[in-house]
């Protein structure tokens, strides 16, 4: 009995070891496009108002 839950669980170690490779494997990736997109998301509204809207403030503020 004893010798077939420790069989259970090496089984079971090993698989984990498997699906944690796998996940470690790909897992860089996708957090570079993760990484990719938030900086989408931020930068590129930051270059539209840098380039849009910022010379428009200056030449409002101009007047002052």
């Amino acid at each position: 009995m004893g010798e077939t839950i420790s069989e259970l669980f090496s089984a079971l170690w090993e698989v984990w070891k498997e699906m944690f490779s796998a996940l470690f494997g790909f897992l860089p990736k996708i957090l570079g496009f993760i990484l990719w997109a938030l900086l989408g998301v931020i930068v590129l509204p930051c270059m539209f108002i840098a380039g849009t809207i910022y010379p428009k403030w200056v030449e409002w503020g101009e007047d002052f």
